[in-house]
C-alpha cells in the first residue's frame, strides 16, 4: 500500500522565499514558489459567496427595531416613542393630538438618501416584542397592509440614517384627508370627523379600551414584510 504524501511549507521571512517540501515514504521533493503563487493557491481554494455580502449601517435612529440592508438600501423600523402630536385634517388643525403607539417602517436608498415604502402600524402600548399584537389604524391614508399614502408631498431625504429617527414626526404632520379611512378600523364606528373630535381631549390609553380593532398580525409579521 503506497504511503501518504504529506505536504509542508517553510518559510524564510528575511529572504522572502517560501518552500514547498513533499514527502512520501523515502521519496522527498521540494521547490520555491512565489508570494504571489502562494496567495493565488489560497485565492483558489476559497468560495466567496456573493449573496451574503455584509453592509455596515453606521449609527441607527433611536428605537430601531429592526433593519435589513442591501447594496441598494436600508430598511428601518422605528418604534415611536411619542403619545401626542400635531396633527391636521385638511386644513383643521389638531395640535396635541393623542395618538396610539405607532410604529413606522420605510427605506433610505443608499446613494441618493431618498426615502420610500412608508407603512405605519399600531402595538399594543407595551416593550415590543416579536409576539406584540397589532391593530388596525384607526386614522386615514394607510392601507389594511400598513402603507403609507403621502400624495404630493415630497418625502426627505437622509445622507446619515441617524437622522432618519425624524422622519415619524414628519410624516403625522402631513395634512390627512378622507383616502383609506374605514369606519369599521375603530370601535365606535365613528366617521373621521367625529373620530378625531373625540379623541381630541382623551388619553393615549383609551385607544386601547375603546378605540382600537385588532388586525390579527403580530410585530414578527409586520417586520417580516420589510
Amino acid at each position: 500500500m503506497e504511503s501518504e504524501a504529506v505536504v509542508s511549507l517553510q518559510f524564510s521571512p528575511k529572504e522572502g522565499r517560501i518552500t514547498v517540501e513533499r514527502t512520501q515514504g523515502p521519496l522527498i521533493s521540494r521547490k520555491e514558489i512565489t508570494q504571489e503563487q502562494f496567495l493565488t493557491c489560497f485565492r483558489k481554494s476559497v468560495h466567496i459567496n456573493e449573496a451574503s455580502k455584509v453592509y455596515a449601517t453606521g449609527l441607527l435612529p433611536f428605537n430601531t427595531l429592526a433593519v435589513k440592508q442591501t447594496e441598494a438600501q436600508t430598511s428601518l423600523l422605528l418604534w415611536h416613542p411619542h403619545l401626542y402630536a400635531d396633527v391636521s385634517l385638511y386644513k383643521t388643525p389638531y395640535p396635541h393630538f393623542p395618538i396610539p403607539r405607532l410604529i413606522f417602517g420605510f427605506s433610505v436608498e443608499a446613494e441618493t438618501g431618498l426615502v420610500s415604502n412608508c407603512r405605519i402600524g399600531v402595538v399594543e402600548n407595551e416593550v415590543p416584542t416579536p409576539d406584540t399584537i397589532m391593530y388596525r389604524y384607526p386614522f386615514s391614508n394607510v392601507n389594511p397592509r400598513g402603507s403609507l399614502c403621502i400624495g404630493n408631498n415630497e418625502l426627505p431625504k437622509y445622507r446619515e440614517l441617524r437622522k432618519s429617527g425624524g422622519l415619524p414626526a414628519f410624516l403625522l404632520s402631513i395634512p390627512n384627508n378622507f383616502d383609506s379611512y374605514c369606519v369599521e378600523a375603530n370601535q365606535l364606528g365613528l366617521d373621521y370627523r367625529d373620530l378625531m373630535e373625540h379623541l381630541k381631549d382623551k388619553e393615549p390609553a383609551y385607544y386601547y379600551t375603546d378605540i382600537l380593532v385588532p388586525n390579527g398580525e403580530t410585530l414578527a409579521q409586520f417586520i417580516k414584510r420589510m
